[in-house]
């Protein structure tokens, strides 16, 4: 998969009439899917496509609108990066969840879930992550086991004004081979800002 590579920068509105909060992040040849009024813009071979079309990730999603919308700075977006104020773990996604359910992935819809309810494993094996405000490739990261992992899809969630107010990220967690352990996940702000991580064991 062709992975894009981000770097800092603030918010601009192009003339398509798409913000974005990373260098080189553009909605340019991208589909733009709509689901539960959020949107978001992915490349054709987009792991998240599929994912969000299907309903999927639709209650763990809905954290991350709600996030958004309860945060009275908002417009605050279209001027500059916003320090990130909310971050995810939306879905653990593996092969040994397919067996067993049909389904590609488990997705947490509280962070009071503090581990899956499946057994994962094998390849693919995967973690979708979410953030609301500006972290982005450059400065989010992740471990599984004690290991870091690969970011391998980062997308922008979008409002209905055309600005990016969060990403959707995956993460390859099949190496090295771990069936289980905590997985964390931590976005420093682009610009001046918290640095926030989250976690969850996985089973």
């Amino acid at each position: 998969m062709t992975k894009r590579i981000f770097s800092l920068a603030l918010a601009s509105v192009l003339s398509y009439g798409i913000a974005f909060g990373a260098e080189n992040y553009t909605t340019e040849g991208k589909e733009k899917i709509t689901r539960n009024g959020m949107n978001f813009y992915v490349e054709s071979n987009s792991l998240l496509k599929e994912r969000i079309q299907s309903g999927e990730l639709d209650k763990a999603l809905e954290r991350m609108k709600k996030a958004y919308e309860a945060n009275k700075n908002n417009e605050a977006s279209k001027a500059a990066a916003p320090p990130v104020s909310e971050v995810y773990v939306i879905a653990v996604c593996s092969a040994s969840m397919k067996e067993q359910t049909g389904y590609d992935c488990e997705t947490i819809s509280s962070d009071a879930q503090t581990e899956t309810i499946i057994n994962h494993g094998g390849n693919p094996f995967e973690v979708i992550t979410g953030v609301v405000g500006y972290g982005g490739r450059s400065t989010d990261s992740a471990t599984f086991a004690g290991n870091q992992v690969t970011m391998i899809e980062c997308e922008g969630a979008v409002n209905n004004s055309n600005v990016v107010y969060g990403w959707l990220e995956v993460w390859d967690i099949s190496k090295p081979s771990n069936s289980n352990g905590t997985f964390t996940y931590t976005v420093r702000s682009l610009n001046v800002g918290p640095t926030m991580s989250t976690s969850i064991y996985i089973k």
